[in-house]
C-alpha cells in the first residue's frame, strides 16, 4: 500500500520536474525556410506557403501540425495550385496561447478566415482533416461567399461538447499529469499507429515530425487550456449544417477507429450538397496511410482548376 502511494505521488509529481526537459524550443524553431508568422490577436500564426495558381488550404487537425500534409503539400504545388498550410492556435509553429477564448471552434475558422485576409487571399477552397475539417465547415458557415468547395478528411462532425477526457485535464494537478504522461514522445508512434490499418508510413522521419511540436514551451498548458474552453463558441457546427450550401467531398477511412464513416453517411443527409467516398482498408489519416486513394480522390474534386497535372504515387 505505501510502496502504491509512493508511485502515485511520484506520477503526479514528476511531470512538473521533467517538463522543461521535454519542452525546450520556442515555437519559431519549427519554422522552416517556406514558412513565417502572421500576428493575428496578439497571437502568431504559423503559415507554409508555396506554388501558384488556384488557391487550396490546408487545415490539420487536433494533435497534429502544418507538416503533417507535406506530401499532399507537394503534390498539389505540383499539380498548379498554389498551397497555404496553417497551424491552429496552439499547435506546431504558432503561439501557444493561454486564452481559452482562442481554441474554440469559432475562434479557430475566424483566426483562419482573418490570417487568410490579411494575406490578400478572398475566394479559397479547403482541405481539413479530422478537427481541421471542422474549423473548415464552420468558415462555411461564417463566410459561404469566400468558399469555393471543402474536402474533409475524416472530419468531426457531431460532437457539441468536449470529450469526457477533457474535464479530467482540467482536474489541477492530475489533469497535468495525466496530460504529461499521454503526450509522451515515446508514445507519438504508438499513438499513430493505434488510429492507422496501413502503418508502413510510420517511418522515423513521419514519427518525428509529429512529436516535434510537443518540444514547444508551455505546449502542455496550452492542451490543457484548450481543454477547458467551450467546444464550439457561436453558430455551432452541427447545428447549422443544413445551412452550408458549398460543395463538401468527404474522404473516410473505412475502419476509421476515431470518427465512424457512418458519420460522414448520416452528413450526407444533413447536407445539401455533400457526397462521400469511402476508402477500403483505411483508418483514420488517409491523406498518410492511403496517400495515393486520397490524392485521386482530390484530383477528381478539383479538376477544373488543375493547371498542371502529375501523377504522383
Amino acid at each position: 500500500m505505501i510502496i502504491a502511494f509512493i508511485v502515485a505521488v511520484l506520477l503526479l509529481i514528476a511531470p512538473y520536474l521533467l517538463i522543461s526537459s521535454r519542452e525546450t524550443h520556442d515555437p519559431a524553431s519549427l519554422l522552416s525556410n517556406d514558412m513565417r508568422h502572421v500576428m493575428w490577436n496578439g497571437v502568431a500564426i504559423a503559415v507554409r506557403e508555396r506554388g501558384n495558381g488556384p488557391i487550396i488550404v490546408l487545415i490539420h487537425g487536433f494533435g497534429s501540425w502544418l507538416d503533417s500534409w507535406q506530401r499532399l503539400h507537394q503534390a498539389l504545388v505540383g499539380a498548379g495550385f498554389r498551397v497555404i498550410a496553417i497551424d491552429m492556435v496552439g499547435a506546431g509553429a504558432s503561439t501557444r496561447s493561454l486564452n481559452p477564448a482562442h481554441y474554440t471552434t469559432a475562434s479557430q475558422a475566424r483566426m483562419m478566415l482573418d490570417v487568410l485576409q490579411s494575406m490578400g487571399v478572398d475566394r479559397i477552397s479547403l482541405i481539413g482533416h479530422s478537427y481541421g475539417g471542422r474549423v473548415a465547415l464552420q468558415m462555411a458557415v461564417f463566410a459561404p461567399e469566400r468558399i469555393i468547395d471543402i474536402v474533409a478528411l475524416a472530419p468531426e462532425v457531431h460532437a457539441l461538447t468536449r470529450p469526457p477526457i477533457s474535464k479530467i485535464l482540467t482536474i489541477p494537478v492530475v489533469g497535468y499529469a495525466l496530460a504529461f504522461w499521454s503526450t509522451a514522445p515515446r508514445l507519438m508512434r504508438l499513438g499513430l499507429a493505434s488510429v492507422s490499418v496501413r502503418k508502413d508510413w510510420l517511418t522515423a522521419e513521419r514519427v518525428s515530425s509529429y512529436v516535434a511540436p510537443l518540444r514547444v514551451r508551455s505546449h502542455l498548458v496550452a492542451q490543457i487550456t484548450q481543454a477547458s474552453a467551450p467546444k464550439d463558441g457561436d453558430m455551432p457546427v452541427p447545428l447549422h449544417y443544413r445551412h452550408i450550401t458549398v460543395p463538401v467531398h468527404l474522404i473516410w477511412g473505412e475502419n476509421d477507429s476515431v470518427f465512424s464513416p457512418t458519420d460522414g453517411l448520416a452528413l450526407v443527409d444533413q447536407m445539401q450538397n455533400c457526397s462521400i467516398a469511402i476508402i477500403p482498408k483505411c483508418g483514420h489519416i488517409p491523406h498518410e496511410e492511403a496517400f495515393s486513394e486520397t490524392w485521386a480522390l482530390i484530383l477528381q474534386t478539383f479538376p477544373a482548376r488543375t493547371v498542371m497535372l502529375q501523377t504522383y504515387r
